[in-house]
């Protein structure tokens, strides 16, 4: 059976992040409406009425938080799902996001089998959602058409009658029921209690059923006990005096609230299971990294990611020649997928700083390593320098990452080494040559490394922070705390808002203070 065709709501301000969520949806049989920010979605959502919404949540005049919190305002008895489709990954951002009103999340960049399996999970669910919306506008339908069912009895609680509704929820037929008392339709212990309940109510006693809607248990003739709504009018006629229930058999409704709290129970196991993985792999990444030799005197850094897990690694590592080996290296995408893709060029690095290679057979190494170890599409960026501070001497390999900085005491850029070569795990090494720049230096200077993410930061307006604000922000600053400034500029630019991508900088001192005293 063809499954029905969804229209989903997709909004994203990155046009190709649009493009290929709609051909994902393409394939799963779904139509696609696009929205670039937050305030088309809305007005896309109150337009069209969309069967699901996929949601980014930084968007340029309405983030993707304020688009749920008006969607969720605008439903009615529908229930239209929201996933947010973000590369922010914090526990803050999705528990914020799904306490508004999304009810899952998946992390760019998107998988295509794990995007098929959740959204063949949630057209299941949206069936099973529209299946009891169904259910209830027929229990509507069957309360108007007075087709619940309906017993009458007399003030012993005797049955005079039952419809055909009655029937059917109990099991009985209707010549089982009337001359019985209602005691039959009860289980223990309401069956031996129920003549002293009605005793006491025809005495003036409180009303405990009468006038009311209850929710209690019935039984039917086969022994088995279910959940019941009942209501009971009393009715004082010119010659007797009787009792109406009105019954509703709720099974099924209960059954479907019993599997909402037991698919919620099982989301809130994979959330935290997700937490302890995730915490596992910050753990190992943080192993993997030499950080006594990031205390190197000669090394100024840092590395800021922007979410849980950063893409970009700084490492350094002395040759057993003192020669100073760096890199910095920046993987596609965000995240814990991005931290994984470069988690492992950084035993080869230390590796090739131990055998003292030039930096042109180390970028060779590397990459041979992520041609076999990355899937296609994805790749690392990366710079990687050699300093022989004795004889003042060093080699520079850059690859994707913006230009390589050597800088005067002043902070004035002296010479600027751009990226020739390609980003790491594109090309085999046997299809390229790997080369290396060298230079020397006979003043006091720095080597300056950064990723893409801090000359591309935008500000609120959308202005990158751009290799002008890189260069002012140099320019002036002292030595050991030009990456404190930067930090500032780039802080002050982006207004306080989070930055869109992973942040790195990594400054080399070519005559570090030690140094200069041997």
């Amino acid at each position: 059976m063809l499954e029905n065709t969804l229209r989903v709501l997709v909004a994203d301000d990155i046009a190709s992040n649009r493009t290929i969520v709609g051909a994902f949806l393409a394939h799963l049989n779904c139509t696609p409406l696009y929205a670039a920010d937050g305030q088309e979605a809305v007005d896309l959502f109150r337009r069209e009425a969309p069967d699901v919404v996929l949601m980014d949540l930084m968007m340029p005049r309405m983030d993707g938080f304020e688009a749920i919190r008006q969607i969720r305002a605008m439903e009615d008895e529908r229930w239209v799902p929201i996933i947010i489709v973000s590369a922010l990954s914090g526990e803050g951002d999705i528990v914020q996001g799904l306490e508004i009103g999304a009810d899952d999340y998946l992390a760019k960049p998107l998988s295509f089998p794990v995007f098929a399996a959740r959204f063949k999970a949630l057209r299941r669910l949206l069936d099973m959602q529209r299946r009891l919306s169904g259910s209830l506008e027929q229990v509507r339908a069957v309360a108007n058409g007075v087709i619940d069912g309906i017993i009458s009895a007399d003030e012993d609680g005797t049955i005079l009658s039952v419809n055909r509704s009655a029937c059917r929820i109990f099991g009985y037929t209707a010549a089982e029921m009337v001359g019985q008392n209602l005691r039959i339709l009860m289980p223990e212990p309401h069956r031996s209690a129920h003549d002293g309940y009605l005793a006491r109510y025809l005495d003036g006693g409180e009303k405990h059923v009468v006038g009311q809607i209850r929710e209690m248990s019935g039984v039917r003739k086969d022994g088995s006990v279910f959940p019941l709504e009942l209501g009971v009018s009393d009715i004082c006629l010119p010659t007797r005096r009787m009792f109406i229930g009105v019954v509703r058999d709720v099974s099924e409704a209960r059954r479907i609230q019993r599997q909402l709290a037991e698919d919620a129970a099982r989301l809130q196991q994979y959330h935290d299971e997700s937490v302890r993985e995730q915490e596992l792999a910050m753990a190992i990444m943080e192993r993997q990294v030499r950080s006594d030799w990031l205390r190197d005197s000669a090394v100024e850094y840092a590395v800021m990611p922007a979410r849980n897990f950063s893409g970009d690694v700084v490492a350094v590592a002395r040759a057993p020649s003192g020669a100073l080996y760096a890199m910095l290296a920046d993987a596609t995408g965000h995240g814990l997928a991005a931290a994984i893709s470069v988690l492992p060029v950084l035993g080869a690095f230390y590796r090739g700083a131990a055998a003292n290679l030039p930096v042109s057979a180390l970028a060779a190494d590397l990459n041979s390593m992520l041609c076999g170890l990355l899937p296609p599409g994805r790749f690392v960026a990366a710079a990687l320098v050699r300093l022989e501070l004795g004889s003042k001497r060093g080699q520079l390999w850059v690859g994707g990452v913006p230009d390589v900085l050597q800088v005067d005491d002043e902070g004035r850029v002296v010479q600027r080494f751009v990226s020739s070569q390609l980003p790491l795990g594109i090309l085999p090494s046997s299809e390229i040559v790997p080369h290396h720049d060298e230079f020397t230096w006979d003043a006091p200077c720095q080597i300056m490394l950064c990723s893409d993410g801090l000359t591309e930061a935008e500000s609120v307006s959308g202005e990158p922070f751009g290799r002008a604000g890189l260069e002012q922000a140099l320019l002036g600053s002292l030595r050991g705390g030009r990456v404190n400034c930067l930090r500032q500029a780039l802080t002050r630019h982006l207004g306080h808002q989070p930055a869109g991508d992973d942040v790195s900088v990594l400054v080399l001192d070519c005559a570090p203070k030690d140094a200069q005293r041997v």
